[in-house]
């Protein structure tokens, strides 16, 4: 899944909705959580310049 012009509300919603990923998948859906960590902390958005 890409994070490219993910919008405010969906950047919300991935962050207080933690990934449910199987143990194989684990290092890739930990990434992609910690991207997700970063755009929140930082408000990193498609409607940010």
């Amino acid at each position: 899944m890409c994070l490219v012009n993910c919008s405010k509300k969906v950047i919300d919603c991935l962050f207080f909705n933690k990934i449910v990923y199987n143990e194989p998948d684990k290092v890739q859906a930990q990434q992609y959580q910690k991207i997700v960590n970063v755009c929140f902390a930082k408000d990193i958005n498609s409607g940010r310049y």
